[in-house]
């Protein structure tokens, strides 16, 4: 890890969110723009990028249940879903591991490995799973990214979605941190990444997670750090006339 490198990467990250913070207004509290209409820049940072979408848990597997009866497997169906359409929008070629609430496997171990499946067999650059938090105390909150100890490109995946996250939402001042023991994250040799968009175990952010207006501001904070952290690649630029 290069202090330099780091930087850098902030400054010109600041940049990236607050010229998507622009767009928020549009894409998230006024009509919607046509696609190819006002995001150039955007379309070319992502234009080809094949990035999966993981909602977590789905069919007989729930996730965690908020005190007012909320469920995880919903609210991460609902923000994945909304995610992978921003995405869209810009050229990304995106997939989805499901659209419905339904399990991937008969049992949550082969549920999981098939996850991990359709990302390498359509061979992402990007694995991101979306997840909601909870604990036996009400009053903890907060969007948090966890990546693989060690992963250098996670890192800054996460870190880029981390500070979105804070800027969109305004209600986080958590800070990506490495996880161990996650098997999608561990698994994948591409940078693959948890985002808890919140902990259902607090009521007023579990009442926050399954409003749909919510919902659309998560994913666009998330959509907005990978493109954040896409504006640090290189982008190839083909020499044929």
């Amino acid at each position: 890890m290069i202090f330099g490198w780091r930087r850098r990467k902030k400054r010109r990250r600041g940049w990236a969110v607050a010229g998507g913070l622009l767009l928020l207004a549009v894409l998230v509290l006024g009509p919607r723009p046509q696609a190819e209409a006002p995001q150039p820049a955007l379309a070319l940072a992502l234009l080809g990028k094949t990035i999966v979408i993981d909602a977590g848990h789905g069919g007989f597997d729930p996730g965690a249940i908020g005190a007012g009866g909320v469920l995880e497997k919903d609210v991460n169906l609902a923000i994945s879903q909304r995610v992978a359409a921003l995405l869209r929008q810009v050229g990304a070629t995106v997939v989805e591991t499901r659209t419905a609430d339904e399990a991937l496997a008969e049992s949550k171990r082969a549920d999981i490995y098939r996850r991990v499946e359709i990302a390498e067999q359509c061979q992402a650059e990007l694995f991101i799973t979306i997840q909601a938090n909870s604990i036996p105390q009400q009053q903890y909150r907060g969007a948090q990214v966890f990546y693989a100890a060690g992963s250098t490109e996670g890192q800054g995946l996460s870190e880029s979605i981390q500070q979105s996250l804070g800027q969109v939402l305004q209600n986080t001042t958590r800070q990506a941190k490495s996880i161990e023991n996650i098997y999608v994250v561990n698994k994948l040799a591409i940078p693959s990444i948890v985002v808890e968009c919140g902990f259902l175990s607090n009521p007023e952010e579990e009442a926050l997670l399954a409003d749909s207006r919510y919902q659309q501001l998560t994913a666009y904070a998330i959509f907005l750090g990978i493109v954040s952290y896409y504006s640090e690649q290189p982008v190839a630029v083909s020499s044929e006339p």
